[in-house]
């Protein structure tokens, strides 16, 4: 069994077993946005992460018996604090202190060198076609195959509209139904190695109404994470983007997100 094909083969084992599960007992996506303003001054450089933040946002993300959060954390108000780069700079201090004590809390076994972090600036419309299969980042609502854990801070965004950013808690769905991985997913089409397990449309718009949430057009204001471990089952999705203005059109998003080396 290749790498792609064992996460596939993990991904497709924890969602089929969410329809023997209980649903949880709290909406979708209750609670999942956190202010910036009440962890940083409004003034002054950031000298580093507020524990308390990252806390915060951990205590969102883990989904297991022990605590059951949305599965994703909005932190709204960077542009209170921040200039785009150093927007960036600080996105990839915090997920990397969130990595931490996420993967501590989720009880997620490994030693340091088996996961890798890996940063990086996606320009909408300029992906390379042969790795991805499409030079558009947004797609049908799906999990990412490899990251355990995900965050994106959007910006440059001009010129276009549309790709607003959405969020499916798929966990709640597929249980509150009695829904196996085969009823509701069919397997992504691209070059790489392995495939996303994708939403079947037939279930997409019943499965946003009840479990899902429109996140709105993202921007250099806010960061989203989300929690993509096999059993977390928080589905990510844009509606597609509309560029109106070439000239100035930007779709970028600085990407933080970690991987298992041992099955990537």
């Amino acid at each position: 069994m290749n790498s792609g094909t064992n996460m596939m083969a993990l991904r497709k084992a924890a969602l089929d077993m969410l329809a023997a599960l209980p649903p949880p007992e709290q909406p979708p996506f209750s609670g999942f946005r956190i202010e910036l303003r009440d962890y940083l001054s409004p003034s002054g450089r950031v000298a580093g992460v507020p524990k308390t933040l990252v806390l915060d946002i951990v205590d969102l993300l883990i989904r297991d018996s022990s605590r059951f959060g949305p599965g994703a954390a909005l932190v709204s108000g960077l542009l209170d604090h921040f200039e785009l780069e150093d927007a960036r700079s600080f996105h990839e201090v915090l997920f990397k202190s969130v990595w931490e004590e996420f993967r501590r809390c989720a009880l997620y076994e490994g030693a340091p060198a088996d996961f890798r972090v890996k940063v990086g600036t996606i320009s909408d419309g300029a992906i390379p076609v042969e790795l991805y299969g499409s030079k558009w980042s947004f797609k049908k609502f799906h999990a990412d195959r490899d990251a355990l854990l995900f965050s994106h801070l959007y910006g440059p965004v001009s010129g276009f509209i549309g790709g607003e950013l959405r969020l499916i808690d798929i966990y709640n769905y597929m249980s509150r139904r009695s829904l196996r991985f085969d009823d509701v997913f069919e397997w992504s089409d691209e070059p790489t190695d392995g495939c996303k397990p994708v939403l079947r449309s037939s279930h997409s718009e019943s499965a946003v109404a009840e479990c899902g949430t429109n996140v709105g057009p993202m921007g250099p204001d806010q960061i989203i994470f989300v929690n993509n471990l096999p059993g977390a089952a928080v589905l990510h999705g844009a509606t597609p983007v509309v560029i109106t203005d070439p000239a100035i059109f930007h779709r970028e998003y600085h990407r933080c997100s970690v991987k298992d080396l041992r099955l990537c």
